[in-house]
């Protein structure tokens, strides 16, 4: 998903020079391992609002900060990095291994799989040409987008949630009946499948309309005000239903409420 972002953005809004010299890379068979950084270790984050800076020095900017829940991030060949400059929040492209880029240790415990990690930028160099876009390029579409991306990947591992859960709730039995026969069981299913396509339908209109090229701006945070709130509900929901197996490595669903949990740092947190 990382590297598949990054060409999209650079599809989306890079300059002809942007898309000759990095999109050939994603055709081969081994596409080169790419990671977007917006996310910043500060209270309530916003993304409009960014401590990461890039000074203009001659022909090149100068990139400084550090970013949090970076995929990929110690391993990764190229990097779409949010700074602020003098006119407001941009994208560079940043190439991995570039002096003064590093990556710090602080393993997460969810989402293990993308090897998020903390990327520190001390006095990047890029050059000028590696902003992304001209005068077209919207930054708040690049950061909406990215909500809708989190977004389908919270729904997509409710939907696994779910699906774990109801065949095991008509196996298990207690008290000679399946746990399924009881309302308190059967009611917190039913409420997992309305949550679930309630987000979906709403990440749906938003995707809908980012598609048709209308403004998405609303609907994206609709999804996102119900993805970070619902989905983490449904994780808990999930290991609650499989008593202590859900509490165990043996099981998947303890994974999947993990994976969950990443939504209330990555949103801003659940009450903020």
């Amino acid at each position: 998903l990382a590297p598949t972002a990054v060409a999209n953005a650079i599809t989306t809004w890079g300059t002809a020079d942007q898309q000759s010299r990095y999109l050939p890379a994603f055709t081969e068979e081994a596409p080169p391992k790419a990671a977007i950084a917006v996310a910043e270790p500060t209270l309530m984050f916003d993304p409009m609002v960014l401590s990461t800076t890039a000074k203009r020095d001659g022909d090149q900017w100068l990139l400084s900060g550090r970013k949090s829940l970076v995929p990929l991030a110690a391993e990764a060949e190229l990097f779409l990095v949010a700074a602020h400059t003098d006119d407001g929040p941009a994208v560079f492209i940043v190439e991995g291994g570039s002096e003064g880029l590093s990556c710090g240790e602080d393993p997460t415990m969810g989402i293990r799989a993308a090897a998020c990690r903390p990327l520190i930028l001390e006095n990047v160099r890029v050059p000028a040409a590696n902003r992304l876009g001209d005068n077209d390029f919207d930054y708040r579409a690049f950061i909406d987008l990215g909500t809708l991306a989190w977004c389908a990947l919270a729904i997509g591992t409710c939907q696994a949630v779910m699906d774990y859960v109801i065949p095991y709730c008509n196996e298990r039995k207690a008290f000679g009946e399946p746990i399924s026969y009881r309302q308190a069981v059967a009611f917190i299913i039913a409420d997992m499948a309305i949550e679930i396509d309630s987000m979906r339908m709403l990440t749906y209109r938003a995707v809908c309309r980012a598609e048709q090229g209308k403004s998405f701006q609303r609907e994206a945070h609709l999804a996102r005000t119900l993805v970070k709130d619902k989905a983490m509900k449904i994780g808990t929901d999930g290991v609650q239903l499989l008593g202590g197996h859900g509490f165990t490595h043996e099981y998947p669903v303890e994974r999947w409420y993990r994976d969950l949990r990443v939504l209330g740092v990555a949103f801003g947190g659940l009450h903020l």
